[in-house]
This record gives C-alpha cells, structure tokens and sequence, in this order.
C-alpha cells in the first residue's frame, strides 16, 4: 500500500511533506470528501464485504470506488497514522437509521491535535467537511446550505444539525471511548447483514465544490449552489451513470 496512491486518489499533491497539523487534517479530509464517494453498492447488491485495510485500499485507491464509513475510515486512519497523527476510531449513534440499523454504530475518528480533540468524518454522505472540535460548543461549520455544531452533555457529545436554518436536530451522539478494528471487523458476519443491508436503497453520493451528485436507485440528483436537478434513469443505465458522473467502473 502506498501513501503516494492514496494521495492521488484524493487529488493531494504528494511531492509536498505533510505534517500532523490541523491545516493538513483540513485538506485531507476536505479532499477525501470531495474525491471519495459515499456508496453502500455491495451492501444493496449483496457482494462480498471486507473492512480489512488490503481490500479497502484495493476498492478504494486501485479500483476508484467509494465505500460506507467502515471502509472509508479504516482507509483514511492509515493514512493519518502514516503522517504521524495522534487518533482513534469511535463509534457514533446515528438518529436517521434509513441507511444503518440500529445494531452497526457509525465508525468515526477522533483525532488529537494540540491537546484539543477534533472530529473527523469522511463517510457520512451529506455532513460536516471539516475537523470539528468536539469541545468548542460555540463554533458552527457550514456546508451545503447547513450548519453543523457539537453540543456536550457530560461524557456524550451530540452532532448537531440545522438545515436551512430550522431548528437543531440531532445527527448523531459519540462519546471519545476508543474502538479497535476488532470491535466492528465482525459486525457484518451476522445474519442481519443480508437481512437489513440488501434492503436499503442502492446509494451512491458525492460532494463537490458548491454542491453534491447523488445516484439513489433509479434516480440522479445534481445540487449545484442553489439549483436542484434530478431526473429518473434506467436500472440498465446505472453503470454508465457510475462511470459518467462517479468515475466508477462496476456491473452492477
């Protein structure tokens, strides 16, 4: 597995030496975010699921597809950790269980920069694009027309989201307990793997600059600033609208 690849994948000039400072954390995950879709295809078509860094890398960095934060954030903390970052998996409480169960928390990074304890997250599809202090109640990121803060009550910290600035709901809860890969490399043996995932909605989302494309099913959807545009497609089509707007090639 090479650093230099991971960089290319997410458009980061590798020539330069980067060091563990809250600068870079900000262009890696920006640029991550901006790169690296957020898509659950294995999940919804029944294939093969690996969170072992090898296959991640291989999905991810040779074969230019996206994958759930599982994925994402096992390939992105090796790359943290090869830069000499202080950091740790957590797991979140997800409020919207469309696209998880309640039985698989969502997998996010705690990283520690200074002595202040940032939360990063690169797979969520729609979500704060930035190191977020989980201690600083004060301070809102903005991203997609929505505005994000973390509130903390005692040892639990709750994301906050307000869209369109309506009132603030919940995204998720964390704590800052660190978790192994060994405490979620099993979490899809089950039974309710094949009986929860292969029922939601085939996903497939990626942020840019001023907006966001999103494949759901048999339907597109380009949000550009303030212009909304979604149109239905073929279930025959998908993998040519894959390769068109996602860059991935795959049969789907």
């Amino acid at each position: 597995m090479e650093i230099k690849k991971i960089f290319e994948r997410i458009n980061v000039d590798s020539s330069k030496n980067y060091k563990p400072t809250l600068q870079t954390l900000q262009l890696l995950q920006k640029q991550y975010i901006l790169n690296v879709p957020y898509e659950n295809l294995d999940f919804a078509l029944a294939r093969k699921f690996s969170v072992k860094l090898s296959d991640v890398y291989e999905k991810i960095v040779n074969n230019n597809r996206g994958g759930i934060c599982y994925e994402s954030h096992t390939l992105f903390m090796y790359l943290l950790k090869s830069l000499g970052f202080s950091a740790h998996f957590i797991f979140a409480k997800v409020e919207d269980l469309t696209y998880i169960g309640k039985d698989y928390p969502h997998l996010i990074i705690l990283v520690k920069i200074d002595g202040i304890d940032y939360l990063v997250d690169v797979a969520n599809g729609q979500n704060v694009r930035e190191p977020m202090n989980v201690n600083d109640e004060n301070y809102i990121s903005i991203s997609e027309n929505n505005r994000y803060k973390i509130k903390v009550n005692k040892n639990e910290h709750t994301l906050l989201v307000s869209y369109k600035n309506r009132d603030w709901i919940p995204r998720y809860y964390f704590t800052k307990e660190e978790k192994t890969q060994a405490d979620f490399s099993d979490v899809f043996e089950s039974n309710k793997y094949s009986t929860f995932f292969t029922q939601v909605p085939l996903l497939v989302t990626l942020a840019k600059e001023d907006g966001r494309i999103t494949m759901q099913n048999e339907n597109i959807t380009i949000k550009e600033g303030d212009t909304r545009r979604s149109w239905d497609i073929e279930e025959e089509n998908r993998a040519e609208v894959l390769k068109e707007y996602f860059n991935m090639t795959i049969n789907i």
